[in-house]
């Protein structure tokens, strides 16, 4: 039987536990109240002309456009677990550019995710398709993380459209190899991801029950919290990071799954220099999913670029920084595109 001693200490650390709750809950509550982006409708906003590209293996692409037609425009990549949603501050439009947005496989309305091996050589297919379904003659990708590897790898796989084609990447917290090793964390996350590789794979066909569950687990304080620490700056809005958390919370486990599976491969180091494009990076001091480092080294080493690393800001500094983002944009376009955008034509 508990002496009354341990029965004291098992009662002050109840009540530890419980104030630390209290203050959490607190601290939540007053972000929310104090955001100046409470009112922003999330989710509500869409381009002005959508359509569906359907790709040979049955996956269903989901596109949306902004700004005037034109042969010569944006197209954006977002990143994994993600949708188009997340420009929701660039949807409206950047300058007088024609952009593009499409949900990638597997993710919002682009389903089903279709047969073929997901990979990032199979998603950079996809954006190949886009571009040409758009009927894109000059085009600038913007890739925001796993995003921006799938643009690289387009460049890697057709060489032949650096220069004609595509003139310009934007890459947004985005990774040069192996998110597992650039990533805050590093070495550990590293070793974890080859600790965890054989249970996620045989979990891969089990996600349906993997969906069950996660639709149990409801949205608290503590995963606002993670959700805040991992994807955004301390400064950034309560909106954001709950709009954040349902995209998510809404995509598929087997697709997160199989994005997972797709990264390890990953490695662009012994082809950077071959990527004579003008390219902004952009990163976060605070990205703790892309560690900073790897912006810096993809400036250092890709011959044409050049590195706006935004102080404060995180993983999702598109949303939580988009005055500085949407002008960082229209300048970059405005050079590589034309400044009169496809009315310039």
């Amino acid at each position: 039987m508990p002496s009354r001693k341990g029965l004291l200490a098992l009662g002050l650390a109840a009540v530890g536990a419980g104030a630390g709750l209290a203050a959490q809950h607190q601290m939540v509550q007053r972000r929310r109240r104090n955001d100046p982006e409470a009112s922003e409708q999330f989710g509500e906003r869409r381009g002005i002309r959508s359509r569906r590209l359907e790709r040979p293996d049955g996956a269903g692409v989901f596109i949306e456009e902004a700004g005037p037609p034109g042969a010569r425009g944006a197209v954006f990549i977002h990143g994994s677990a993600l949708r188009t949603d997340m420009w929701h501050y660039q949807l409206p439009g950047i300058g007088d550019h024609r952009l593009v947005f499409y949900d990638l496989r597997g993710h919002g309305r682009s389903v089903p995710k279709g047969d073929a091996d997901f990979s990032i050589e199979v998603l950079a297919a996809d954006l190949e398709a886009v571009i040409e379904e758009s009927g894109l003659e000059e085009v600038v990708l913007v890739g925001h993380s796993v995003g921006g590897a799938v643009a690289m790898e387009l460049c890697r796989r057709r060489p032949d459209l650096m220069g004609s084609v595509v003139c310009g990447l934007v890459l947004v917290t985005t990774s040069y190899r192996p998110l597992a090793e650039t990533t805050g964390g590093g070495a550990a996350i590293a070793q974890l991801d080859r600790w965890i590789r054989r249970p996620l794979e045989m979990m891969g066909p089990g996600s349906r029950y993997v969906d069950r569950l996660r639709k149990i687990v409801r949205p608290s304080d503590a995963l606002f919290i993670a959700v805040s620490m991992i994807g955004f700056g301390p400064a950034a809005s309560a909106k954001q990071i709950d709009f954040t958390y349902d995209m998510l919370a809404d995509t598929p486990s087997d697709v997160i799954f199989d994005l997972i599976k797709s990264y390890r491969d990953f490695d662009m180091r012994d082809y950077l220099d071959e990527i004579r494009l003008p390219v902004l990076v952009v990163g976060g001091s605070k990205d703790h999913i892309t560690a900073p480092q790897a912006s810096e080294y993809l400036a250092a080493h890709l011959p044409k670029a050049e590195l706006r690393l935004l102080e404060g800001a995180g993983h999702m500094l598109m949303m939580e920084r988009h005055r500085e983002f949407n002008t960082m944009l229209e300048r970059f376009f405005d050079d590589q595109l034309g400044a009169g955008g496809p009315h310039g034509q």
